[in-house]
């Protein structure tokens, strides 16, 4: 038994892995994400796979992401794609693919993972809910009430629009970078439901918006039916109103990141509801390498509440390993050392950890972090367009 990457002269057989595994039918994968099974798009490095007696029996995909918040750029592994045959299950195949992908992340540098899946199984490992969205629910009469002028839209063949989304994109300033080359083509965002109609996309000069069905506004998960809005202009409410009107729909779903304060301020504008989610699953690879990453965020929250000088040496626990990182403000001005290098030492388990520095509930904090409350959560966005 290996743990290797995916060759290109056995994709076929890789394939039907992941199709025999999910019960998907032949041809899925390409199909529904082709930013990651796409030929031309796909990345083999990226195919972590379980050879056992000359087969392929297990996989878990590591997918890299450049994400952009609030102009910090950095990379986030993805995960996803995680299967084993039916027949080789309770091997501990998956075990050993989600420990190798993490060594994998620690030795390349990618200080954070995230992935979308069940709390308890991936919580083993390390990964835990975090992160801070919103789902807001739009109404006509919300709209009509909220004195929002509804823009013109067209509905325009989704290869035709990729360039105005690639224009628009860009306004959202917590995000995932994309190859809008590699998303020709692309047909849904929910394949686990065969027959769910195909996304739209719908355009101005002033930005674009993608829907999906009809939704309900009574879905208690809060699944969007507005995927995405984008404007340079700002303009996002009245695209939301121009779409309403052009399509006849008379409520809607709009995922917000909580930290998106411009697009939420507006978009709450034309909102009759709204409830808090969490953003995904998420594993923290490297402390020190991802608050370091935001360390001018960091000190622009001390300014703004007066912390001047503060440190404190930050240990995430996980089973026999302990990630540390030690954060100084000095003068209003926030650094980060990889190294226990503060007396004030504080540890905890690693999944407290993960919705402390990205955002979750908490039960009873530290008096030593209390500090180091006010200058989180990092704010992490990875739209629906980009999950894997």
């Amino acid at each position: 038994m290996i743990i290797r990457n995916v060759r290109e002269e056995e994709w076929g057989e890789f394939m039907r892995l992941l199709e025999v595994s999910y019960g998907f039918p032949s041809g899925f994968f390409p199909r529904y994400y082709p930013y990651l099974y796409g030929e031309g798009c796909r990345d083999y490095s990226s195919f972590y796979v379980v050879e056992d007696g000359g087969r392929l029996v297990s996989h878990v995909g590591l997918f890299k992401m450049n994400v952009v918040s609030l102009g910090v750029r950095l990379t986030i592994g993805g995960i996803g794609g995680v299967a084993t045959l039916p027949s080789e299950r309770g091997r501990g195949y998956m075990s050993m693919l989600l420990n190798h992908v993490i060594g994998v992340m620690r030795r390349s540098g990618i200080p954070l993972s995230v992935l979308w899946g069940d709390r308890q199984r991936y919580g083993a490992f390390g990964w835990e809910v975090a992160g801070q969205k919103y789902s807001l629910y739009v109404t006509e009469r919300s709209v009509g009430r909220s004195g929002v002028k509804p823009l013109e839209l067209v509905m325009a063949q989704w290869d035709d629009a990729l360039p105005t989304m690639a224009m628009h994109y860009e306004s959202i300033p917590i995000r995932v970078e994309r190859n809008w080359e590699c998303y020709r083509g692309f047909q849904s965002l929910d394949p686990a439901a065969l027959g769910n109609p195909p996304m739209r996309v719908w355009i101005s000069e002033h930005g674009y918006l993608i829907s999906q069905g009809e939704g309900d506004i009574k879905d208690p998960l809060g699944r969007p039916n507005v995927v995405e809005v984008a404007s340079l202009k700002g303009l996002e409410a009245e695209l939301v109103s121009g779409f309403m009107r052009a399509s006849g729909v008379r409520r809607v779903i709009i995922h917000v990141n909580a930290h998106d304060e411009g697009r939420l301020s507006r978009l709450l504008r034309i909102a009759s509801y709204y409830m808090e989610l969490p953003e995904g699953v998420f594993r923290i690879i490297n402390l020190s390498l991802l608050l370091k990453a935001f360390t001018r965020l960091l000190s622009d929250r001390a300014q703004g509440v007066g912390l001047r000088d503060y440190e404190v040496t930050l240990g995430l626990r996980f089973n026999d390993y302990v990630d540390k990182a030690t954060l100084f403000v000095r003068g209003g001005v926030v650094d980060v050392s990889p190294n226990e290098a503060s007396g004030n030492y504080v540890e905890v388990d690693e999944r407290d950890g993960v919705r402390l520095i990205l955002g979750g509930p908490m039960g009873p904090v530290p008096k030593p972090l209390k500090p180091l409350m006010a200058l989180l959560p990092i704010p992490i966005h990875v739209p629906l367009l980009n999950y894997v």
